[in-house]
């Protein structure tokens, strides 16, 4: 049985045992706090930094990669974290025991844990309001990796308030997140996703063969992902962190769901196909019905009669080779086609979130992520060719940044437009803020010396580190001069 996570031998192979340890460290004074989480029982928030700093100064929220297991924790801060007030949730996820698999602590355990640490913090670190004045929000900013990012990533949506539309009495808000090699869309790695098929039309024999709008598609063979590495061992963990295949659903699991809906059903377990993924076209099984029909004159097949010769028989109930009115012909096929349309997966189709009326707006995010591991294959021609993979960290990433810039340009800027603001009339204009608003940054590849000494898949490499560094710093900044700038327009706020 795997132990989620130091205890398996696996994950010390996973992700790099000496950059956990950097992450764990104890050369800081933390201070720790226990919240109640309803009758979940308690995590622990640990606070760095928090007295050195004024409170109107923004706040790191950190999530780290892995649950916390037991005990008090010690973790520290990434050193490109130090210079700012900080806490660390330090959240709970079930893990696989060698003895007991403890179910409890399957998900939702984790989104609520950082609800309740989230909540705290709020009220105990943010902003209050004085006499006679609006409440003001204490600006905050999320980092998360792996594990942690997937989690920081729905929070950050759900918290990133407009300072200027929501009124109440203080707290925070959301304006800025970071995720490392985060899975932002779970689903993809079932075996029904679409990312799993390819499409087809097959050639239509008569007049014109090569004319048919009949897309048909077929499943590609199984991506093997090596378990060895971060993301092929949060891929085995799936049975492990979620109950069943529908909370892998959950947008809080997966927030590119928050922009689409999953254009799958949920299978009945994690690494076998759905049998209601693959059913053949509606038009097929429409025609299927037609020809069964034709064939039997008409006639509906009738279930097995009764054994009990006392029972009469139904006058409800047609008896064998009742001709069937052309009313129940349609009945019939109406019925087998509704049954068809209910089984067949759901076209994908996109939502909008942030809601239209809602005081969210997506916070100013950077996505990072390692560079894709491609697997060579030799061609007829004895060619080489480089085939990247169909899931991985960088697909993931620049999923979700392709979602949040769509609804940035089409939704954000598009009212502001309306509203007045005359830069974002033309497109390339709101174009250009989305892409400035979700920032991707790919790392490259590291060797074994490079994860040893610079560290590993837990952590970002120094280089790494500076550049994060400097778009925090960057991206604070911005968003002080344009609190000051809007504070200055609007004498009121």
């Amino acid at each position: 049985m795997l132990r989620w996570p130091l205890g398996a031998r696996r994950w010390g192979t996973a992700l790099n045992y000496r950059v956990l340890c950097r992450f764990y460290s104890t050369n800081q004074a933390v201070e720790n706090v226990r919240v109640p989480c309803a009758s979940s029982g308690e995590i622990t928030v640990s606070l760095h930094n928090i007295a050195k700093h004024e409170s109107t100064k923004p706040l790191m929220i950190v999530i780290p990669p892995i649950p916390h297991i037991e005990g008090e924790p010690t973790a520290s801060l990434p050193p490109w974290l130090l210079e700012y007030p900080a806490a660390i949730i330090n959240y709970r996820w079930n893990y696989m025991d060698d003895k007991v698999e403890n179910t409890s602590l399957r998900w939702p355990t984790p989104v609520h844990d950082l609800t309740f640490g989230y909540s705290w913090l709020s009220a105990n670190l943010g902003l209050r309001a004085e006499k006679n004045k609006p409440a003001p929000f204490r600006p905050a900013y999320i980092y998360g990796s792996y594990l942690g990012a997937t989690l920081g990533t729905g929070l950050a949506f759900t918290e990133s308030h407009h300072p200027f539309l929501h009124s109440g009495e203080g707290g925070m808000t959301i304006r800025g997140l970071v995720a490392h090699n985060g899975i932002y869309n779970w689903p993809m790695f079932l075996p029904d996703h679409p990312i799993h098929k390819y499409k087809f039309k097959p050639p239509k024999q008569g007049r014109y063969p090569f004319f048919t709008t009949d897309v048909q598609s077929r499943r590609l063979e199984p991506e093997k992902i090596d378990e060895d590495t971060a993301f092929g061992f949060l891929h085995s963990q799936m049975p492990f962190l979620f109950p069943s295949p529908e909370a892998l659903f959950d947008p809080f699991a997966s927030p590119s769901l928050f922009f689409h809906n999953a254009p799958l059903h949920a299978p009945e377990d994690f690494f076998n196909p759905s049998r209601f993924n693959n059913l053949p076209p509606v038009s097929s099984l429409s025609a299927a019905v037609d020809n069964f029909l034709a064939e039997t004159g008409g006639n509906e097949p009738q279930g097995p009669l009764s054994d009990d010769p006392s029972l009469p028989p139904s006058s409800a109930t047609p008896s064998p080779n009742t001709p069937l009115t052309p009313q129940q012909v349609d009945e019939i096929l109406a019925q087998k086609t509704a049954e068809a349309m209910a089984s067949r997966p759901p076209r994908k189709g996109y939502l909008v979130f942030p809601p239209r009326q809602s005081t969210l707006r997506l916070p100013e995010t950077l996505l990072v992520f390692d560079s894709d591991n491609f697997s060579i294959t030799t061609g007829d021609d004895g060619v080489e060719k480089k085939i990247p993979p169909r899931n991985s960290f960088k697909v993931q990433a620049m999923e979700l940044a392709g979602l949040m810039r769509r609804s940035v340009s089409m939704f954000e800027c598009q009212t502001l437009a309306r509203e007045g603001e005359e830069e974002f009339a033309v497109q390339e204009a709101r174009d250009r803020e989305a892409q400035r608003r979700v920032n991707t940054v790919e790392l490259g590849a590291q060797d074994e010396e490079e994860a040893e000494d610079d560290g590993g898949e837990w952590g970002l490499r120094k280089n790494e580190e500076a550049l994060v560094g400097k778009w925090l710093r960057e991206t604070i900044r911005e968003d002080e001069d344009w609190m000051e700038d809007r504070k200055a327009r609007s004498p009121g706020l």
